[in-house]
Formats: structure tokens, sequence, C-alpha cells
């Protein structure tokens, strides 16, 4: 069991991307998972973590993720 949260730039209008990812997340992960979280942030932030370890980060990469990106990385942090 895992809890997978989304922090995103509220002042950007990332939340529509974070709705989006967290609906795959879920479709994929549903029961594995303790919580999802979409934690609203400022400052163009949309990084994904898996108990409290990013496997993802607007910052880092210089680009949003696909759905099908973040659901890879979250099967690999679950294992």
């Amino acid at each position: 069991m895992a809890e997978v949260s989304i922090t995103y730039c509220l002042p950007c209008r990332y939340q529509f991307k974070a709705i989006h990812d967290a609906d795959a997340i879920l479709k994929e992960f549903g029961t594995r998972l303790t919580a999802l979280r979409l934690v609203p942030g400022e400052h163009g932030v949309y990084d994904v973590a898996v108990d409290g370890n990013v496997v993802y980060s607007l910052d880092e990469e210089g680009q949003f993720p696909d759905s099908a990106t973040l659901v890879a990385r979250i099967r690999n942090r679950l294992g």
C-alpha cells in the first residue's frame, strides 16, 4: 500500500492536469493505494510523489508527463 501525491501550481491552473493524472493513477492502482492527494502549490510546481519520494518533477523534466509515464514510474516505485 502506498500514498501518491500530486503537488500542482494553483495560480498556473495546473489542477486540471492533476485531476486527469489522478484519474489515470486511480484506474491503474486503485486498491493498492492508501491515499491519493492533490496538493495545491505555487511557482509552477508539478511534482508527483510516492510515499514522499518524487517520481516526477516538472522542474527537473522540463515538460508535463503523459499519464502513461506517471503510471510506469509509480509501478516501478511500487515494485
